[in-house]
């Protein structure tokens, strides 16, 4: 004959599950976590917009090059070039550009500028003359020199890069025993005209014959004449 055995005061056990289901309907509903996606998709926009811009970042400081920058002082056409007087800078790559870049720079050495060059500009290729004969008359057998000619000592509006001119260089003999001083205009060939300037007396580069440089230098006055036909 068997006995429950029970502690006194100690809830039955079916009252115990039932007191349990008891507790737990009398707990608060909780509410469903709302879920944001559009916040979501937004975070993944920025973080790929964030990768993005780096790429872009680290891949043209891998484009960049550096080229030959005109220092502080600006180079007259005509002028013979010195290395000293240009600087580095580092710009974008841009192949269609045709920069004269900073490992060339020896080159430049003793050329002879085919424009002016402003001060603090990047050097392009186009801004000098090409001393292998590429240039407007300059061949073998030539020398590129900067000349000054006064207004009346050439033809107007009918100078033109590439045209062909007969120079006359003026030489002045002393006169003896108190005569006045001899003019004579001497022609040294035909040279070409390589660029030029709009002044009164105008500035202009040429290609003068090689053998007749020291004369040239030396003349007391230039004079162009151009002949048609």
């Amino acid at each position: 004959m068997s006995k429950d055995r029970t502690i006194p005061g100690a809830p039955a056990t079916g009252a115990a599950f039932g007191g349990g289901r008891a507790v737990a309907a009398n707990r608060l509903p909780t509410a469903p976590r709302e879920r944001k996606p559009a916040l979501a998709a937004l975070a993944v926009l920025l973080i790929l917009a964030g990768s993005l811009a780096t790429m872009i970042l680290v891949t043209k400081s891998g484009n960049r090059v550096s080229v030959v920058r005109v220092a502080g002082t600006t180079i007259a056409a005509g002028s013979k070039l010195d290395t000293r007087q240009f600087v580095e800078a580092s710009v974008a790559k841009d192949s269609s550009i045709n920069y004269v870049l900073w490992s060339q720079l020896g080159r430049l050495q003793g050329q002879v500028t085919y424009n002016t060059l402003v001060k603090n500009s990047l050097l392009t290729g186009d801004m000098l003359n090409d001393q292998s004969g590429a240039s407007a008359g300059a061949v073998p057998g030539t020398t590129l020199m900067g000349v000054q000619v006064k207004q009346g000592h050439y033809p107007t509006r009918e100078m033109y890069p590439g045209d062909k001119f007969t120079l006359y260089t003026e030489t002045v003999t002393p006169g003896q025993n108190g005569q006045s001083a001899t003019t004579n205009w001497v022609s040294q060939g035909t040279v070409t005209l390589v660029d030029r300037d709009d002044a009164e007396t105008m500035t202009a580069t040429i290609a003068v014959p090689t053998d007749k440089v020291l004369m040239v230098a030396n003349a007391a006055d230039l004079m162009l004449t151009k002949t048609f036909g």
